[in-house]
């Protein structure tokens, strides 16, 4: 992420005196927004948001309440929402450099690379000495595929600041795309002598352009070594929550229960959601990028609006019980409409976040693991699309240990434990399909890279729609893809990721035994 929060109160006290504070006078402004700004740099945004709220409640005409909130929604990827307040702040007090950084960062994560573009010069003359902002400037030019550029914009950043460490390992991305891998290699080196410790994104990064030069041994030491960092640093698989959860969605998700459900009584208007479910790096951006080549579909990309509806169900429906179980609150006679009030929250989240124009009947939402919230999904849009993209899962596994990732309870920061999770999830759908109907097409990976023709009629057809040969160049579409495979989606289709894992073989061996009865289930061979 490249939004700052330097224009934030530094030196703050710590949490527990602000709260404190706040609990003595609720309504001290300066308190609420330091508070705010404090939980926000230290990565708890969640807990930051309530205080954010407050402070534009209190003081809806001060700069720094706006800003504060802008930054939260920026953290939680409602750039939308954030655009507003960035503007609020920058309307309310003289321009600054940083919101005006801000304010580019959340119109990339638009997709407006043109106003974003504006924006940038516009912080960059009232401030050119902010490495940060010629940073994130730089990943702009890179989701407008113009690489050159980019890799100038970066190189300045480094320039202005050396211990900018994410410009150098952004930096030896774009080489590493250019085809410079051993380049990109020594830019990292470089900046690993520059830097007491090791950084998990950068040897994320080495690791990645080492398996492109085919030093695979040496690659997953430094996937592995990233991973062990991040798990240092706290991000360990939550089995626990992650077992409950889909044990309890599977005690509750059976036949004669659902027989007893309502169902929406019409359909919303406006666009309707495809549910693109899988695995990270399973392939789901790839096939986000084709359908969104079609003048009916526009991207949503991985939209939070399923796990907004999931976190306030119980409220939703007064209902003293957690989600699933409060589901149960519409078998109550004054609760048959709960399912459209579901539905139609979501669809307000989601369009808040997806680019609909006229034309669009469709928008999709790729959020990773959409898959097992499927029996949710298939009460609130009985007639919804769900194409859950499969690939080879020693494959996923491999390509989820080279990315840093926090979907799936943070399971894939080990190889065990990503093994584990894609196993709990692969039984939960199989549990749906036998208890529920739903409007459901798997789509192999792989039959998508090898014949890409008959794959897309097969899709498009699914989705009740004509064939387009746009799909076929999904390369073409310039559209931006929020995810770590923003890169891949704008080549041409290759092969060379298929069956990647038997390079990997060794490594991957405490996976094998996890998940062989996902790896023979879905057809694949060991």
């Amino acid at each position: 992420m490249t939004t700052t929060t330097d224009d934030l109160p530094s030196g703050a006290p710590d949490v527990a005196a602000l709260e404190r504070r706040l609990r003595a006078a609720p309504d001290d402004l300066a308190a609420t927004q330091e508070l705010a700004g404090l939980l926000l740099r230290i990565g708890r945004a969640a807990e930051a948001e309530p205080h954010a709220r407050n402070a534009v409640r209190l003081a809806p005409e001060d700069a720094r309440s706006h800003t504060v909130m802008a930054l939260v929604l920026a953290d939680t990827q409602r750039p939308q929402a954030a655009e507003f307040h960035y503007r609020r702040a920058l309307a309310l007090a003289p321009p600054d450099a940083a919101t005006l950084a801000n304010l580019a960062w959340s119109l990339t994560g638009q997709g407006r690379l043109e106003e974003a573009r504006r924006t940038y010069r516009r912080a960059t003359a009232l401030h050119p000495s902010i490495a940060l902002t010629w940073h994130g400037w730089a990943q702009t030019e890179d989701a407008a595929r113009d690489l050159i550029a980019a890799q100038r914009l970066v190189d300045r950043a480094r320039r202005l600041d050396p211990g900018h460490r994410s410009a150098d390992t952004f930096a030896a991305a774009l080489l590493a795309r250019q085809g410079e891998g051993e380049r990109a290699l020594a830019v990292l080196d470089a900046s690993a002598a520059r830097h007491s410790g090791s950084d998990p994104d950068a040897l994320l990064e080495t690791g990645r352009i080492l398996d492109r030069l085919g030093r695979h041994d040496e690659a997953f030491a430094a996937f592995a070594a990233g991973k062990a960092l991040l798990r240092q640093a706290g991000r360990h698989y939550d089995e626990a929550a992650a077992v409950d959860l889909i044990a309890r969605l599977a005690t509750f998700f059976v036949a004669p229960r659902l027989r007893l459900m309502p169902r929406p009584a019409a359909p919303a208007a406006g666009p309707q959601p495809v549910f693109i479910a899988g695995a990270p790096r399973s392939g789901t951006t790839l096939v986000e990028q084709i359908l969104s080549s079609h003048p009916a579909i526009v991207a949503g990309d991985e939209l939070p609006a399923l796990g907004a509806v999931v976190r306030a169900l119980p409220q939703t429906l007064g209902s003293p019980l957690g989600y699933p179980e409060a589901l149960s609150e519409l078998w109550m006679g004054d609760q048959r409409d709960g399912l459209e009030r579901l539905r139609d929250a979501y669809l307000r989240h989601a369009r808040k976040l997806v680019p609909a124009k006229p034309g669009h009947t469709l928008f999709t939402d790729k959020m990773p693991f959409n898959e097992t919230h499927l029996g949710l999904i298939a009460l609130m849009f009985p007639s919804a699309p769900v194409v859950h993209v499969l690939r080879h899962p020693l494959d996923v596994v491999l390509s989820m240990m080279g990315t840093n990732l926090t979907h799936g309870f943070h399971c894939a920061n080990d190889v065990e434990t990503a093994a584990r999770h894609v196993l709990l999830v692969f039984d939960l759908v199989e549990h749906y399909r036998r208890e529920m109907p739903l409007r459901y097409l798997p789509l192999r990976y792989e039959d998508l890279v090898r014949e890409p023709e008959p794959a897309v009629r097969r899709l498009l057809g699914f989705l009740g729609l004509g064939f387009d040969r746009r799909c076929l160049r999904f390369e073409e579409n310039r559209r931006h893809a929020r995810t770590p495979s923003h890169a891949q989606v704008a080549e041409k289709l290759y092969s060379r990721s298929i069956d990647h894992h038997r390079a990997y073989i060794a490594h991957l061996k405490p996976a094998i035994p996890i998940l062989e009865p996902v790896i023979l289930g879905l057809g694949y061979s060991l």
